[in-house]
């Protein structure tokens, strides 16, 4: 089953999902795809032109499959502020638009494609479907990806209104003459339309799926004020650098924010999936530092960019049930936590300014910060300090006990220890 969102006055493509059963969990994942950024799928997929923007939900139609008139989907669409309007059984007329993109798709692009079952029983008399099926899902999904946003946007459209312009050249008009329909507000997308967990917070915040961890000052503010029991967290699955909390008899929500960078911008499929490839080539690791996991998703960005969390997956997306599975045995026993701040570096062109503390080692010995920081670096040597031991000589041969001295070393506290170069003047405050 190919499911599809599109937008009715400009005939743009505003969303696409594959599934094997078209259950009210594919069409919550076909709004949320609607409804945010798809350069991620522009890039994954290598194509050329520009997809729909992100844009809040007017009205939406469906037919009558169970996935659709679904009460959790008719709820999403009304916390939305949506128009939700289910159309007649066999009443093609009822949504033409639709019906057109499905035809164009398929007599186009799926007929082409090796495995192609026929629009009925019987239509490919001899051909063996099954046996020539030898595509998977993502590559599936990369073709329909490429069609929706390269192709079908650039094909001139016949249809009421259209007058053989192309779907990318109506959008970018309507865009600029009246507006499209404004992106929902993040924390109502997500409350509406992402996956809500039920946990208890503590003094880290609150995790989430085994080991994603999210907090905000006035989240915890809120909590220590009045200790309570469980909140409910609501996540994006597509992008997991933000959720939104709401807590029991408190008014309005409380957006936080990831504290593993490292997973930022990532799906909660491919937080499991860098974590998973750590710990295989680490099993007995129970604390896994931010900073290995960053260095993990570096050197498999180019593989996470192309394949999804399983292969051979019946579907684009994945489910809620599959994904907390995954996740208790993922992070059994594991938990990810930040690595260590105090790493040693200095600002750039401050390694030879003569300071010293964390960042900068000694070359060499007897190396110590004076009271003479006027003079020119170059002159800092030991003739230049031999030279000034004689001048301190009196006239007389007798030496002056206070001018000999050697210059004074300078001791700077690592409290007041400055940024930059070194200050010529004044004191350190």
């Amino acid at each position: 089953m190919a499911g599809h969102l599109g937008n009715v006055g400009s005939r743009m493509p505003l969303a696409w999902i594959l599934s094997d059963q078209p259950k009210a969990e594919a069409t919550l994942a076909l709004l949320r795809m609607a409804t945010r950024d798809k350069t991620k799928e522009k890039k994954k997929y290598g194509c050329q032109g520009d997809p729909a923007p992100p844009v809040g939900l007017g009205m939406v139609k469906t037919d009558n499959g169970t996935g659709l008139r679904s009460k959790d989907v008719v709820g999403s669409l009304l916390g939305t502020s949506a128009s939700y309007t289910a159309v007649r059984t066999y009443a093609s007329a009822d949504k033409p638009y639709v019906e057109r993109l499905f035809g164009t798709t398929e007599s186009v692009l799926l007929k082409l494609i090796h495995g192609y079952t026929g629009r009925k029983a019987g239509e490919l008399p001899g051909y063996d479907a099954k046996a020539n099926g030898v595509l998977d899902i993502d590559e599936l999904y990369g073709i329909l990806t490429r069609f929706f946003i390269d192709e079908y946007p650039s094909m001139r459209h016949m249809g009421v209104g259209m007058g053989g312009r192309r779907p990318a050249e109506v959008i970018k008009e309507l865009n600029e003459k009246r507006g499209l329909y404004t992106p929902l507000p993040e924390d109502q997308r997500r409350i509406h339309l992402g996956w809500k967990s039920e946990v208890t917070p503590n003094d880290e915040g609150v995790r989430v799926f085994g080991g994603i961890w999210y907090n905000s000052n006035e989240f915890q503010k809120a909590i220590d004020r009045e200790p309570r029991g469980k909140v409910a967290v609501f996540v994006d699955p597509d992008n997991v650098t933000e959720a939104t909390a709401i807590i029991p008899d408190v008014k309005g929500e409380f957006r936080l924010q990831l504290q593993v960078t490292a997973f930022a911008e990532l799906t909660i499929s491919e937080v499991l999936e860098v974590t998973q490839a750590y710990l295989k080539e680490n099993p007995d690791v129970t604390e896994i530092y931010e900073d290995r996991i960053a260095s993990e998703r570096r050197k498999r960005f180019d593989q996470l960019k192309k394949t999804g969390v399983e292969r051979n997956l019946p579907r684009s997306h994945s489910t809620f049930e599959e994904v907390r599975n995954k996740a208790a045995s993922v992070f059994s026993g594991a938990r990810v936590v930040p690595s260590p701040k105090d790493f040693p570096t200095v600002r750039p062109g401050d390694i030879n300014s003569g300071l010293s503390g964390p960042g900068v080692l000694s070359i060499g010995e007897g190396e110590t910060i004076t009271d003479d920081l006027h003079g020119d670096p170059a002159s800092d040597s030991i003739e230049g300090t031999s030279e000034a031991a004689a001048e301190a000589t009196s006239v007389d041969g007798a030496e002056d006990p206070e001018a000999a001295r050697p210059p004074e070393t300078k001791t700077i506290d690592p409290k007041h220890r400055p940024i930059g170069r070194p200050k010529t003047k004044g004191t350190f405050k």
